[in-house]
């Protein structure tokens, strides 16, 4: 009878598969709630569409800047090539070419923070770039020289936007913006202030182009954001004529967050502000209540909250539209000083998932075409996801190892009630090399202090026309690598926290297998 009692109480293993957190990081829903696809952690795995893949590798572009690089500044050619320039230790510096940097082409300037703007004329393509302290700086394709616009104090000057065929510019500390002749960048900057429209007080912090019909035309409206929040929107051509230039609407949000805080994304403008990531599109159409639940970064809201509280008056907040990559990038200024530290706030610019950078500690960041950089505060501006001379992606932090973390949300896998005793577990990877994945089973909602990492085992992969034929070992670039591996953990919701450490190989991880064996209701 026993015997009997013993078999009916035995029960068969069972096997799961679920995909990797490709929903993203997420803060916002309580461990209990959380959605399957979305992970409690989500640390430099990147989510996409069907997979989740390590964040690309960075690799030194420039050194001997002398300190801290602060701005990146990109100017684009009439020939639709691109020039970088490094700004740190009052100086600028050519970096669009890789290695040591030569003397600097300014010199003698009062700070390194730096806001710019492209804008052709029938003279050329030029770049303008505003600090609030120095004269500020154009640079014509070849050489760097003053700024010729006069009207306002021009020294004071610290933000620029085009505008309908206008440079657009504001002062430090006032309420007044100034706009230029159409399609120039000198001669008299008319004032157009804005002291009777903004009932806060504040600055302009910052302004930008919204096009509301997804296309530049008129439809295009100017936003001007205050640093208590305010935003004005004026449609029309000409500021001078009042037919051609009205008032359209006046709008409360949160407070912006650091000088860099707005970006141009396609037609719509994202904003950096207390309330989280905001895109003009949605948060102008809302009630500030409910302002997070249309935020780009509502599943995280309560992670850029932390961090506006803890970290808001560093410098170093900047938003980056990263097309090559798919990517949204946020940069945190977690700790600034003679070592920066910084993590990025990244999203999926498809999906909106989001995950978190770390190991980067990127000062700012910079775009030239297709290529991303950033700067640090040793001197050195750094490219970002680029690729080496064989073709494959960088795959690690100037040869620092990248390392991946990441627990998707716990799962009831179907049975709630049920208590399950997890015994095999297979992380399924697409890899040029064997993540060798160090695992930890968290059941029930408690997350488990992570064990020590493995390391990968290295590709041993030739390349065409590197690698010597008869000696080099030939395969395909990447390959499936599995597993079942042992694990112990015991409970009714259960969780596989996945880490790997990688110096060689991007890995993506495209599914989890559990097995466990059910112990019978509660």
């Amino acid at each position: 009878m026993l015997a009997i009692q013993r078999a009916r109480k035995r029960q068969p293993a069972k096997a799961v598969a679920l995909p990797p957190p490709v929903g993203g990081w997420d803060t916002k829903n309580s461990l209990a709630d959380m959605p399957a696809k979305n992970a409690v952690i989500l640390d430099n795995w990147f989510p996409e569409t069907e997979q989740c893949t390590l964040r690309g590798g960075s690799v030194s572009h420039a050194t001997g800047l002398g300190g801290s690089v602060e701005t990146i500044i990109e100017h684009t050619k009439t020939d639709g090539t691109n020039k970088i320039f490094g700004c740190a230790n009052g100086n600028i510096f050519d970096v669009t070419s890789a290695g040591a940097v030569g003397s600097a082409v300014v010199s003698g300037l009062a700070n390194n923070k730096w806001q710019f703007v492209n804008f052709g004329t029938s003279g050329g393509q030029f770049t303008l770039a505003f600090n609030g302290a120095d004269t500020p700086r154009t640079f014509n394709g070849s050489a760097w020289s003053t700024f010729g616009g006069t009207g306002p104090t021009v020294a004071n000057c610290i933000w620029a936007n085009v505008h309908h065929r206008r440079v657009w510019i504001g002062e430090k500390d006032s309420l007044s913006v100034w706009y230029g002749a159409t399609n120039a960048i000198t001669g008299t900057f008319t004032e157009f202030p804005l002291y009777g429209v903004f009932k806060k007080g504040g600055y302009i912090m910052a302004m930008g182009t919204w096009t509301r019909d997804s296309g530049e035309g008129v439809d295009d409206v100017a936003v001007f954001l205050t640093s208590e929040g305010e935003v004005a929107i004026y449609n029309g051509i000409d500021p001078s004529t009042a037919s051609s230039w009205q008032l359209v609407g006046r709008f409360q949000i949160g407070r912006p967050v650091g000088r860099r805080c707005m970006v141009k994304a396609g037609g719509d403008l994202v904003m950096v502000t207390e309330d989280g990531f905001v895109s003009a599109q949605a948060i102008l159409m809302t009630d500030r209540s409910q302002a997070e639940r249309v935020a780009i970064s509502q599943q995280i809201n309560d992670a850029v909250n932390t961090a506006v509280k803890n970290y808001g008056s560093n410098f170093g907040w900047q938003p980056l539209i990263y097309p090559k990559g798919q990517m949204i990038i946020f940069n945190i200024p977690i700790s600034v000083g003679s070592t920066t530290t910084s993590h990025q706030y990244v999203f999926n610019s498809l999906t909106m998932a989001p995950c978190r950078f770390k190991g980067l500690d990127a000062v700012c960041w910079g775009m030239a075409g297709n290529n991303i950089y950033f700067g640090k505060d040793d001197g050195t501006v750094w490219e970002f996801n680029g690729v080496d001379a064989n073709g494959d992606d960088i795959a690690s932090d100037g040869g620092s190892a990248i390392e991946g973390d990441g627990l998707p949300a716990f799962n009831y896998f179907g049975a709630p009630q049920v208590e399950k005793a997890f015994k095999l577990i297979e992380i399924i990877f697409d890899s040029r090399g064997d993540p060798a994945p160090a695992l930890d089973m968290n059941t029930d909602y408690q997350i488990k202090a992570p064990t020590g990492l493995s390391t990968e085992s290295v590709s041993t992969s030739g390349h065409w026309g590197v690698s010597r034929w008869g000696l080099g070992t030939w395969g395909t670039e990447s390959q499936i690598f599995r597993g079942w591996r042992g694990i112990y953990g015991k409970g009714r919701a259960g969780s596989c926290r996945v880490r790997v450490s990688m110096t060689s190989s991007r890995p993506s991880w495209i599914v989890t297998n559990y097995t466990f064996v059910p112990g019978g209701k509660i």
